[in-house]
């Protein structure tokens, strides 16, 4: 059975659309930015143990109440040592972990990994220079305060 050059490259091509096509169809979530005295209300959905988030609502921080399915995550103002409090309090089925960077313009200034707890509210110190904080690498969390 002979095989054409033609072929091998007709396969390779329709390999390749089918990856761009599954990429299309998965792509990475944004991240989501956080300022001081700001908090975001964020619904989340595993599927296949991998987390889904949805559009984020900005509320003034201690204003927003999550629902069943969402996490808030607040940001305080800055103390006397240029620290911050990240708060979070999780009211979904599984803990969900994610990262925390504060950012000026696209330096990274600090970053501060929280984990999900359901049991309470939790929180996190970050460096609090940054103009920002970029919520990203939602993650199912183990339940247990961060190492």
């Amino acid at each position: 059975m002979k095989i054409h050059v033609s072929h091998v490259i007709a396969a390779a091509l329709l390999a390749l659309v089918g990856a761009n096509a599954a990429l299309a169809k998965d792509p990475s979530p944004p991240p989501m930015d956080l300022h001081a005295e700001q908090e975001l209300t964020i619904p989340v959905t595993v599927v296949d143990g991998k987390v889904v988030t949805g559009a984020p609502r900005l509320s003034k921080l201690g204003a927003a109440d999550p629902k069943d399915g969402e996490i808030t995550i607040g940001l305080t103002s800055g103390d006397k040592d240029y620290r911050a409090i990240l708060l979070l309090v999780e009211k979904t089925s599984v803990p969900i972990d994610f990262l925390a960077t504060g950012l000026n313009g696209g330096t990274k200034i600090d970053e501060a990994v929280l984990c999900g707890r359901l049991d309470g509210p939790s929180s996190a110190h970050i460096g609090s220079i940054p103009w920002r904080v970029s919520l990203h690498a939602f993650e199912v969390g183990k339940g247990q305060p961060c190492q």
